[in-house]
């Protein structure tokens, strides 16, 4: 049966291969006197034709060489090479090119042979080079001369090899080549007992070792008699066909590019000249990894799972393998009446089975009625930037962002578009490949988008995990890795979001590609400015913003509740307006990546985490604590519940550091409105007061208790708002986020940080800059306050500012109400010192009378 199916998956190269010598047999018997028996025996006559190929090889060959001449034999050779690669199971996906290519290079040859070789035998009657070679001849030297007709057939050829180069010379080569190393290997070891087959070693021990010799090179020998047992029994059994992905074959290089070359030296630019992408050159090339060696092993595999689950006395059948990377997956048929649940249970006993580190069943597999066993290759090939570039071809040009995420199971190249996803995040332990997709993914935007089209803004908790893209020119702001600042952006994110869909609406389109195509006289027929300072103001083109946090868990310490706020508002919001997030954290719990966070990021990548809850968190199913780590990950496809298996992007600090050398080259032009951004920066004027009023009813007047007293407790506001200890908390609260009062100081009160004039001003609307020279009022302690400000939206920084002439309605209010608690106060002690009087002068009298 393997034997049959060997036949099977040969048959296709082995027809090809006896067409190959019927043509080589037909064209080696030309007689051109056949032509002429060939009419006879039409007309009657009994004439034997002296092609060996009868009537059929002698119309091939007549055709041929009157076509080519003695250049029909190039067709044979082209031939043999398609049956190379047909044997090989290579795709060709390119196939116009080479074939223009080839008909090209035939053509020179055969007016070369026409002009240089008159006398070779046998011949068509029209030359050796055939009606194309007569044709060429006559054309080219009767108008050029003979030299000019060289040179021109010079050129034709050389542009015709360059077609066809690829799939005729450079791949059958490539496996040649290989076969030969293949052998010379195997003559080497050729003193090493193998065991073979009933068929003389399982899928053939001509081109591969046998089976038994692949697996068992590392387990002890008691165990390894029990695999070739396994194996022995098995062997009449049809094997299933592998499915290589294109990327475990040798990748085909593009033109102009070799898979051995090195990386570029950064070309010098002129940073005034228009801005160019970063060659393609600057990356690291991919390694080719020979899917041959590990074919054998695989389909051992197969059958020893096979084995192993009818052990547990499940009738399976392996039916599809599909080899990746990192991963092959199995796909397996299940028996009538067989529950999928059964064989997913089965994870750890299969992982113990085959030996390997952990086993990953997907039950069932999507859109199909199999059910996946991924298991670990023993050698894993690195996935390279370029590798998957080069893979893709065009699908990336129909990218608005394009991120080349890496490759799945089946080796297939994964580019997704940022626009459509449209946020990201990204969870994982420390080490398993998180920052280096990040980088990956960053670096994507950068080989393939220009800072007018993609604007980005990084946050870097850690300081030095995005340092290297500080002098990028797609950056908006230098790296962020202030955490009071990144909340102070991302709530300047949030504005300019609602600023976007303002101008969206007045120019009446839905989405910011409707916008940017519209042109900058169609936007301003639309929106229609009053002047011409606020026809400045109207953007005519805008270009998409990403902002990348590689870890929220730290901005979620220091400004949860706000941080999580912005975040939710952009995700609900912002994919219309083209601003996008892309969120990293090492620590995937619930306290960071909230309900509200996760479900406005449909798009979600896990790498190895800690436990099952962290994979629940993340992906809302288990399986992440299962990966291999090293990039090994699992994409939530966007827009569904499918589980995509993958190998992430590996990019270098070498490749790294040449990009965004050669980036740097331009200069970066920063946004004025965000290099102006305070930390805590908010609303000033009118607007404060509004938003005073929207934190509570009391919090107004409470600020004015607080910084009259000179202290912030919660027993003061309860004793004079008359309020609980809750509210009284919570205004405090307030406070210290908005830079009123300090940070909270065991067994003390907080320490107020504003004075009754800033205070006074800051209500009054002033600035800073009006109330510059004015004199501040001593604290209690005869010091003036120092202001060490909070971030907070909702106070501006105003510092000494004049006092109003007019004291406010809450002030007279207040002082009145502490004049009558003072009186009240006084008339108690005033009560209580006549009662101790009238007490001691009766307790004198009856001592007195005592004695």
């Amino acid at each position: 049966m393997l034997l049959r199916q060997r036949l099977f998956q040969s048959a296709p190269a082995l027809a090809f291969l006896i067409l190959n010598i019927f043509v080589a047999l037909s064209l080696h018997g030309y007689d051109p006197a056949d032509a002429i028996r060939w009419q006879t025996a039409e007309g009657g006559a009994s004439t034997a034709l002296a092609n060996p190929c009868g009537p059929v090889g002698a119309s091939l060959a007549h055709v041929s060489y009157q076509l080519f001449g003695w250049a029909s034999w190039l067709v044979l050779l082209a031939m043999a090479a398609l049956n190379l690669l047909v044997a090989r199971r290579r795709k060709v996906t390119d196939r116009v090119g080479p074939a223009v290519g080839f008909v090209l290079v035939v053509a020179v040859v055969a007016a070369l042979i026409d002009k240089f070789g008159p006398g070779i035998r046998p011949s068509p009657p029209v030359g050796t080079g055939g009606y194309v070679g007569a044709m060429a001849v006559c054309l080219l030297e009767g108008q050029f001369g003979t030299a000019g007709m060289l040179l021109i057939l010079f050129a034709i050829g050389l542009f015709g090899v360059a077609l066809c180069h690829d799939v005729l010379i450079s791949m059958p080569a490539q496996e040649l080549a290989g076969r030969f190393q293949g052998l010379g290997r195997r003559r080497r070891a050729g003193s090493a007992p193998s065991a073979q087959g009933p068929h003389g070693g399982y899928l053939g021990a001509s081109e591969w070792q046998s089976a038994p010799a692949l697996v068992d090179h590392a387990q002890p020998p008691r165990q390894a008699l029990g695999r070739s047992a396994v194996i022995t029994e098995m062997a009449t059994k049809p094997g299933p066909v592998v499915q290589r992905g294109p990327a475990l074959p040798q990748p085909r290089p593009e033109a102009g590019r070799t898979l051995a070359r090195t990386p570029a030296s950064i070309p010098p630019i002129d940073p005034s000249s228009p801005f160019q992408l970063p060659p393609f050159e600057l990356l690291e090339p991919a390694a080719p990894v020979p899917i041959q060696d590990h074919e054998a092993q695989i389909h051992a595999r197969a059958m020893l799972l096979e084995r192993t689950l009818l052990d547990f006395g499940y009738q399976v059948r392996v039916v599809q393998i599909d080899t990746g990377p990192v991963i092959t997956q199995f796909e397996i048929e299940l028996e009538a009446g067989l529950r999928v649940s059964r064989i997913a249970s089965l994870a750890d006993d299969l992982a113990i089975a085959l030996a390997v580190q952990t086993v990953r069943i997907v039950a069932p597999i999507p859109g199909k009625t199999t059910v996946g066993i991924e298991v670990p290759n023993d050698r894993r090939s690195m996935v390279r930037l370029s590798d998957v570039i080069a893979g893709v071809d065009g699908e990336s040009q129909k990218c608005r962002i394009p991120l080349f995420l890496g490759k799945d199971v089946k080796g297939v190249p994964m580019v997704f578009d940022m626009a459509d996803m449209p946020h990201l995040l990204i969870a994982g332990r420390t080490g398993t490949g998180k920052s280096v997709c990040l980088n990956a993914m960053i670096l994507s935007i950068l080989m393939t988008r220009r800072p007018d089209e993609v604007k980005m803004i990084m946050i870097d908790p850690k300081v030095v995990e995005l340092s290297q893209f500080k002098k990028i020119p797609h950056l908006m702001h230098p790296v962020v890795t202030d955490m009071k600042k990144a909340e102070s952006i991302l709530a300047w994110a949030c504005d300019k979001m609602d600023e976007r869909y303002g101008f969206l609406a007045r120019a009446g389109v839905r989405n910011i590609q409707s916008y940017n195509a519209l042109g900058a006289d169609e936007i301003m027929a639309r929106t229609q400015p009053e002047d011409d300072e606020e026809a400045k103001r109207i953007p005519t083109y805008m270009p998409c913003i990403v902002i990348v946090a590689d870890e929220i868990a730290e901005l979620m310490m220091t400004a949860g509740k706000e941080v999580e706020q912005h975040i939710v508002r952009l995700a609900q919001k912002s994919r219309a307006v083209g601003m996008h997030l892309i969120l990293a954290t090492q620590k995937p719990t619930v306290d960071v990546v909230t309900g509200l966070i996760k479900g406005n990021m449909p798009a979600r990548i896990a790498f190895q985490v800690a436990s099952r809850s962290d994979s629940r968190v993340v992906l809302d199913e288990m399986g992440a604590d299962k990966l291999l780590g090293n990039g090994d990950m699992l994409f939530l496809v966007p827009g569904t519940s499918q589980i995509v298996r993958a190998q992430g992007t590996y990019v270098s600090d070498a490749e790294l550091n040449r990009v965004t050398e050669y980036l740097s080259q331009y200069p970066a032009e920063y946004s004025r409105e965000m290099m102006q951004l305070k930390v805590g920066g908010g609303p000033s004027g009118k607007e404060r007061g509004a938003a005073l009023k929207e934190r509570d009813d009391l919090y107004e007047p409470a600020i004015e208790i607080v910084i009259r007293e000179g202290r912030g407790s919660c027993s003061l506001l309860q004793r004079a708002l008359g309020i609980g200890y809750g509210r009284a908390s919570r205004l405090i609260d307030f406070m210290a986020e908005d830079g009123v009062v300090g940070e909270f100081k065991s067994g003390s009160a907080r320490e107020v940080l504003y004075t009754w004039d800033e205070w006074e001003a800051l209500k009054g609307g002033e600035t800073a800059e009006t109330a510059a020279g004015a004199k501040r009022r001593p604290d209690r302690r005869g010091t003036p306050l120092v202001r060490s400000r909070a971030a907070g939206p909702s106070l501006a920084p105003s510092l000494n500012c004049v006092e109003p002439e007019t004291p406010s309605p809450f002030r007279r209010v207040l002082i009145v109400s502490f004049a009558t608690s003072l009186h009240g106060h006084c008339v108690l002690i005033l009560e209580f010192g006549r009662c101790f009087s009238d007490f001691h002068l009766g307790s004198t009298k009856l001592l007195d009378t005592a004695a």
